[in-house]
């Protein structure tokens, strides 16, 4: 994975598209691989924006497998750090229709930086569906470590 990074740095766009159009149609298995998540980053993070788009397309349409891998919540991060302002929407809402992921996420250690995010980016455009769905699990995220952090947030945001 790290030489894969490194061809995609160091090498002339032109050299490496047949490479970058495989691991864009791969995705969605590189996303959750322990290793193979690395290179998606890279992509979201260096990738042209019709790659960034891509990307973004695939992790809205494999919300439920990525958000269910141990590697999957770095990878939501840096597409919500990486991605358009509309990507970022369109990723939130593809989460929030499913609560189970939304646990687990709110409860991992790179997934709740996540959570957090999609809060935010929803909560501007008014959408609450991630908060009414963690809301209904309150007492099972204050159970762990990062889902406090969730629930305070939570409760901070109530408070107002």
């Amino acid at each position: 994975c790290r030489i894969v990074q490194r061809l995609l740095k160091a090498c002339p766009p032109a050299q490496v598209s047949e490479i970058t159009q495989t691991l864009v149609e791969a995705a969605s298995t590189l996303a959750c691989h322990m290793y193979g998540h690395y290179v998606v980053q890279h992509l979201l993070q260096f990738g042209t924006e019709e790659q960034r788009h891509h990307l973004v397309r695939c992790i809205e349409q494999n919300a439920v497998d990525i958000g269910h891998s141990t590697v999957g919540g770095s990878v939501l991060m840096t597409a919500l750090t990486h991605a358009a302002t509309e990507d970022k929407a369109w990723i939130a809402r593809a989460f929030a229709k499913d609560p189970q992921v939304l646990l687990f996420l709110a409860q991992d250690r790179c997934g709740h930086a996540g959570v957090l995010a999609m809060m935010s980016v929803l909560q501007d455009r008014g959408d609450q569906h991630i908060r009414a769905n963690l809301a209904q699990r309150l007492d099972t995220l204050r159970e762990s470590r990062f889902g406090r952090v969730i629930a305070k947030r939570m409760d901070e945001f109530d408070a107002k």
